[in-house]
This record gives structure tokens, sequence and C-alpha cells, in this order.
């Protein structure tokens, strides 16, 4: 039976002879022709069910996936290198009626029918005889981890989408003219709400597979005249240690930075860089939960509020709770950081049966993240209430590395660390050469940012709870000295 029909997200005929998407090859694609491309997709599949994309940083994606969310499809995203067994899971936990993936990967997907092409990418009708139920208001699935293949998703609508977009064009200054890159994997939440955040303004985004950390990256860069850059913590760290911003683009300027707290040496550098070169660096904290934007430091702050993630976006709502759930009012006390906005996701989905639940949160998000303010009000991170780092923007959640070795590899490990680095403690000298392995080959993002620690036991209470404070302690021993021996 045929659904009615939906509203386009955004109205990108308002912008028809502007370019939206420029590929590293010079291909592009223009907002008119970005309008037609979504009304075909359309009428693809009049059910609008749910689309699993494979991502990757492509021409063929950012179209493709700009034109199926504008059209009313609801977008699950995982990464395209992803392990098999992970997609696989993923699939069979939501039944998407279509799938959006690299043409190259066709072959994995052969028994599946062709509905379109765009670019590199394929659309591919399911076989599913039957498809979970879909909330007309989802429009969004982002995993709440990137690390370990889970199927928990947080569940974003339509409007939390718009809402986001438009206070980060609105603080970031979004220009027509403006030309952005994709400087981090687009299925994750803070490369997307800066494709969102273009698209709501008319500019274009320069998709684009290459690392920053390679010429061809800076290159393109320079050639398609990019004015805003997107990193990480982990981003500015290696782009301070090869100087690279020593060097001139005159076409850049604006830098912004979320994904983990920004270290107050790099914070400060990177403020001082803009000051000097009369560019914007703009920092920002946030979490998929939120839609990604929860507060920004503006760029006139920035130099001045070291080490602060600056006020509540436009529209949106901080404040500190104590452990009693008291409202804090006095600065410099840590409490839990809790957001209120139009951003705040509708809730989680571990499984297809979620896809049809409304909203749960209710505009409301604890945070499990502990901030304090000062006294003008600016908030500063300093610490979280649950067990989490986060590399390389990714969410890591601790608890969940440790059921994955147990759940797959029948050993006991206790993970730790700081962002950017993870320590897994193990007991067995034999154990740690296996679980280096596991995570090598089956957990990505953390491949180059974790170390395996053989300690005689895991230190304990009276009562048998595991002494965390004691091992992360113990994890930053570990890490400074492997960073001592690096740099002598």
């Amino acid at each position: 039976m045929r659904m009615e029909k939906r509203q386009m997200l955004w109205d990108f005929g308002r912008y028809a002879d502007n370019i939206a998407v420029i590929g590293d090859c010079g291909e592009t694609l223009r907002y008119g022709e970005l309008h037609t491309l979504s009304a075909k997709l359309s009428e693809v599949d009049p059910r609008y069910s749910l689309v699993m994309m494979l991502c990757r940083n492509t021409f063929g994606a950012v179209s493709g996936y700009a034109a199926l969310l504008c059209g009313g499809y609801p977008m699950l995203m995982i990464s395209a290198e992803a392990p098999a067994e992970t997609r696989r899971a993923v699939l069979n936990a939501y039944r998407p009626g279509l799938v959006f993936l690299p043409g190259e990967m066709r072959g994995e997907y052969a028994g599946m029918r062709e509905a379109y092409t765009v670019g590199d990418y394929v659309l591919l009708r399911t076989n599913y005889p039957e498809l979970y139920p879909v909330h007309p208001e989802l429009g969004l699935l982002l995993t709440t981890s990137g690390s370990t293949g889970s199927v928990k998703y947080v569940r974003q609508s339509r409007n939390n989408i718009l809402f986001n977009a438009g206070v980060i064009a609105d603080y970031l200054a979004l220009r027509e003219n403006d030309r952005s890159v994709t400087s981090v994997p687009m299925q994750y939440t803070y490369a997307q709400s800066m494709i969102h955040a273009a698209l709501s303004r008319g500019a274009a985004t320069v998709a684009t597979r290459q690392s920053f950390m390679e010429n061809e990256f800076w290159d393109l860069v320079e050639e398609k005249e990019v004015s805003v850059f997107h990193g990480v913590p982990n981003t500015y760290d290696i782009l301070r240690q090869i100087d690279l911003f020593s060097e001139d683009f005159p076409s850049l300027r604006t830098l912004t930075q979320a994904g983990g707290k920004l270290s107050r040496e790099l914070h400060a550098f990177f403020a001082d860089y803009a000051a000097r070169t009369g560019r914007r660096f703009v920092v920002m904290y946030g979490q998929s939960e939120a839609t990604a934007a929860i507060s920004w430091l503006a760029p006139e702050k920035c130099a001045e509020k070291i080490g602060s993630v600056g006020l509540a976006v436009p529209g949106g709502e901080v404040s500190l709770l104590d452990a009693e759930g008291n409202a804090i009012t006095a600065p410099h006390c840590p409490g839990e950081i809790v957001y209120r906005g139009g951003n705040v996701a509708m809730g989680y989905a571990q499984s297809g049966e979620d896809l049809c639940k409304g909203d749960e949160w209710g505009g409301t998000l604890r945070t499990g993240d502990v901030g304090e303010t000062d006294e003008d009000g600016y908030l500063y991170i300093v610490g979280r209430l649950k067990r989490f780092i986060k590399v390389s923007g990714h969410r890591i959640s601790l608890d969940e590395i440790d059921e994955k070795m147990m759940s797959d590899l029948n050993i006991f490990t206790v993970s730790s660390g700081v962002d950017e680095h993870l320590i897994v403690f193990v007991t067995d000298e034999k154990e740690k050469d296996i679980v280096e392995t596991y995570i090598r080959s089956k957990i990505a993002v953390v491949r180059r940012a974790f170390s395996v620690a053989v300690i005689p036991e895991i230190p304990r209470n009276d009562a048998g709870k595991v002494l965390y404070g004691e091992l992360l302690q113990r994890a930053k021993e570990l890490i400074a000295e492997q960073h001592d021996r690096t740099t002598k």
C-alpha cells in the first residue's frame, strides 16, 4: 500500500545553481540536480523503508545520502569498512528495505536487486518478506560506539536534524559560497552535522577518501578552495606535530573541533594560530544523543577561555546536577551535564522492533559527562560518570570492549585508558597476544591507539568490585611511559 508522500527535509531548489557536492576527481552536483535526485529516489520505495548505508567519504556517498535523507528515508549508518559479520548482524537486526553501498561491494549482496546508481554508489532492494514498521519522524540511526560492532543505535528525528543543522550553520556563520571537506568519516555524527549544516545554507561539501595526513588532501583543499575544516583532537595533535599550518591556505577561514576533549595546550596553540592568521577556531562539544551539538565556544572567546567548550548552542540549555539530582549553580562545582534542546534524540534502538518508537527522552539528555562552569557560565568538561573514552572522535564503551573479549575470546579483561588511548589489562602473558590480534582485526577504530598490559591481578575491593580508579592511574602511568620512550 502506498503511504502518504513525505515532505522534503530541505528545499534544495532555492539554491538550484549552487554546487552542493564536489568529488576529488572533479565531479560536481548542483542543488537543482540534487533536488531532482531526491524526488527520483523518493519514488523508489513509497513505504519510505529504512535504508542501511555502508559509508565512505566519496562523491556518490555524500550525494546519495543527501538525496535519500532529504527525500524522506530514515538512514542507518555504518562504516563500509566494518567487518562482514558486523554488517550482517546489523542487517539482520533491522531488516532495512534498501541498502546503499559502494559499487565495488555489490558482489557481497548478489541476491539483492539494483534500484538506482549514484556515482560510485548503488542502491539495492533487500529481500525481507516483512519489514519492521518505522516511525514517520525517524531520520537517522547512529551507533553509540564506533568500536565494537554493537547493534545499539541512537534514533535521531527529522526535526532533530533540522534543529541541529540550523544552529550549527548559524554559529559557524556559513555562507552559500563556503566549502567544507570530509575530513571525518561520514558515519560519525560530527561529520553528518557538518554536511547537514552545509545543505541547510546552500554551501558545498568536498567529498574525498584522502586522509588529512596525505599531501593530496591539502592539495585538494587548495584546488577546491575549501573554507571550513573539521577535526577531532587527534587530528589537531597530528597537524601540530607535522607543523602543517606553517603553510598558508588562503581559502581556509574556519576550523572546527569536536569529538572529544581538546588539551589545553592544543586549544591555546590553535586559538593563537587563528588569531594570528585572521581565522576562526570553533571548539564544540556534543554527543550522538544530541544529534551532535550541545555547546560551542565563540571564536572571540577562544583565547580567553582556554579549555572551555563554551555555552549551550542557541535554543539549547545546559545545567549541572549533583549526585542527588539537585541543580548546581555555583561556579567550579562539578556535576553531571544535562542538556535540553530540540536536537535531543528520541531514544535508543536495540533492534528493528524499536524503529516504530516515538520520542522517549522528551528533549532532555543526561550526558554522563561531568562538567563545571566558571564565573561567566562557561562550561568545562572534567570527567565522565560512565566508563567511556573517545578515540578519533568515536565514543568507546570500556565495558563493551570487555564484554566482547569475554564473549568472543572467553578472556577476562578490564579496559581503561584516556581519550585517544585504550589500555586493556589481562593477567596472563599468553592472553596478551590473543587480545592484541583480536583488537587489530576486529576493532578498527582503536587499532592504532591501544595497548594490552599484563598485571599480576585485577585490583578489587573487599566486596570483589574492580577498582577502576587504580587501573586508570596505572593506565595513565603506562601511557606516559610509552610517550617518554617515543619522544626520546
